[in-house]
Formats: C-alpha cells, structure tokens, sequence
C-alpha cells in the first residue's frame, strides 16, 4: 500500500505529517500510484482507521504527555511532504 498526494496541487504538496487531530491528513486526497479506483479506496479505508487509532491515542495521551508526537508512518500508507 502506497498513497501519494499530488504534487502538483499546492494544498496537498506541502501536507506533512499531521501532529495533532486537527491537522490536514490527506486521506480524502491520497492516490495509489499504479493501482485501480478499488484499491486506492481499499487502502483509504486502512489508512483511516489508522488515522482513528491514532486520534484516540492522542486524546487518551494528553492528560499525561504519553499522546504520539505525530500520526504514525506504520498503517498511514501516505507519505507525506518531509518524509
């Protein structure tokens, strides 16, 4: 699994990897390079309940600083600007 964000759109190029719940993810916009409409929305469906896991987490953890310091790279399949 491989999603991309298009390069040449200025509002997904500069996305990078989001630190907190409010940040842009991407997901919505994210590509798979190469595969069918079936699998990039395959792959969208994983990378969001990545992007769940990792929003419960951070609620849970900011009561007592242990929130992730950014979504993780495992399970998101975007890669993002600055990675």
């Amino acid at each position: 699994m491989a999603l991309t964000l298009s390069s040449s759109n200025p509002n997904q190029s500069g996305t990078t990897r989001p630190a907190t719940p409010r940040d842009c993810n991407g997901i919505a916009h994210a590509t798979r390079s190469g595969g069918t409409g079936a699998q990039t929305k395959a792959d969208r469906v994983i990378t969001k309940l990545a992007w769940a896991h990792f929003v419960q987490d951070w609620k849970l953890g900011t009561s007592d600083s242990s929130a992730p310091s950014e979504f993780p790279e495992s399970g998101s399949g975007i890669t993002y600007s600055g990675d």
